[in-house]
């Protein structure tokens, strides 16, 4: 239970919350009103001053630190820390802007530890499979994440054995336990099995045009469908789109728009991540610009919003995916950020991140089939532009489609029966970027 202590008990107290900066005037009524995305620029702010701006991934440089979370609903901050927060960190708590309150609650580890015992769960860049007593096929590491709160490891597993007769269904608890067992053994400390399905490939807005904008429906090498995400330049200037790697082939090829099958350009294996589930599509018109299409994947007017920057990743975070499929999913909260997953194709993912529908979510759909290589964004300037925060790679969490999507809302829908997800993973942007060298166009 967190204690209310004055800036002064900073040091000594734990867990804590923090109040706002003494002496400041109340927020008024109208403030207290503000939109939930004005108040979650705020807190990210405020949480890329902790974490120095590091990435997800690299916020483990940060001695001590476990993670943040926000919650832009109650302007509120919780910190998960092993120790005591250094000095820079309970100045800025100290500081906080009017209205934000945040606490810090002790971590039984570092993000740094729990790095260091992922990697003992990995055979070279993959996940390894478990023998367990009175399971016959192996079982398969699915996802590897730091536990919010600091207290382990979260290990997602899977069996080819799976389905719903299997003694894997039957006796999950029990194979959860055996599971957590053997990753306790293995990684060196607490671990939390859950059986979570391996990650399934979302591919199957319509006929876009040079210069090529985001959330776009393509036409994959191999034939499948797949999004477009955020225009990016990569080194050398050029301007691509990118979309997910497990969309295309691995010699690359040519992508074509959705309805009319219009050449929009190639890939290669020159700018492409196995493990970011990125490429680069090089358009044929070398021409691609920082917006992204919006709303419902039926709609034809061709309305975008522009793209004003990018931004790190917070558990709490509300964002917004956008398919091509499945058209735009607002109120999807963040629930888990820095997971290791394996993909569809069997590649090994180290930084992902994981958002869920919430009840703010219409029809409680977070992605749709065919929406692999979308971009998630969050909603900024009253609505009117988007921040970049990833690109769909894979989902979690089949839940039955409402009637609003249906074969003639969903765009494939008259090929093949639409299917929806509550949760979605998907690579952080920042790291993309920093990984592959590109820079993200604005609008």
């Amino acid at each position: 239970m967190a204690l209310l202590v004055p800036a002064a008990a900073l040091a000594a107290a734990a867990p804590f919350v923090v109040p706002a900066l003494a002496g400041a005037v109340p927020a008024p009524a109208a403030r207290a009103a503000a939109r939930i995305d004005d108040r979650q620029q705020v807190l990210d702010a405020v949480a890329d001053q902790i974490t120095q701006g590091f990435s997800e991934s690299d916020r483990a440089r940060i001695p001590g630190f476990a993670d943040i979370e926000v919650d832009p609903d109650h302007n509120h901050l919780r910190l998960y820390w092993k120790g005591t927060p250094p000095q820079r960190v309970r100045h800025i708590l100290a500081h906080l802007p009017s209205g934000v309150t945040a606490e810090v609650t002790p971590a039984r580890y570092s993000k740094a530890e729990l790095h260091a015992a992922r990697t003992k769960l990995l055979r070279g860049r993959s996940s390894m499979n478990l023998r367990i007593a009175g399971v016959a096929a192996p079982v398969h590491i699915t996802s590897i994440a730091p536990a919010v709160d600091g207290s382990g490891l979260e290990v997602g597993y899977d069996s080819t054995a799976g389905g719903a007769n299997s003694p894997m269904a039957v006796t999950e608890g029990n194979v959860s336990r055996r599971v957590a067992a053997a990753a306790d053994r293995l990684a060196g400390l607490h671990t939390v099995a859950i059986h979570r399905l391996q990650s399934v490939d979302l591919s199957s807005r319509q006929h876009d045009r040079s210069p090529w904008t985001g959330a776009s429906a393509l036409s994959n090498p191999t034939g499948g469908i797949c999004s477009g995400s955020f225009s990016v330049k990569n080194a050398a200037g050029r301007y691509m789109l990118m979309s997910a790697y497990h969309c295309g082939s691995a010699g690359g090829g040519r992508w074509t728009t959705w309805w009319g099958g219009d050449p929009v350009g190639t890939t290669d294996a020159s700018q492409r991540s196995p493990q970011d589930d990125v490429v680069g599509i090089k358009p044929a018109s070398q021409r691609a610009r920082g917006w992204l299409y919006d709303g419902p994947a039926s709609r034809t007017d061709g309305y975008a919003k522009p793209v004003v920057g990018w931004g790190h990743n917070n558990v709490g975070d509300y964002v917004c995916t956008d398919g091509a499929n499945g058209g735009v999913h607002c109120g999807v909260r963040i629930a888990q950020t820095d997971i290791g997953v394996t993909g569809p194709n069997h590649v090994y993912r180290p930084d992902v991140d994981l958002a869920y529908a919430t009840s703010a979510t219409p029809g409680g759909v977070a992605a749709i089939n065919g929406d692999s290589g979308g971009p998630v964004f969050a909603s900024v300037r009253n609505h009117t532009a988007d921040e970049a925060r990833g690109m769909i790679t894979a989902l979690d969490r089949t839940v039955t489609c409402p009637p609003a999507y249906n074969r003639d809302t969903v765009l494939d829908g008259h090929r093949r029966t639409p299917w929806c997800v509550a949760g979605v993973y998907y690579v952080p942007i920042g790291q993309t970027l920093h990984d592959m060298h590109w820079t993200l166009v604005t609008g």
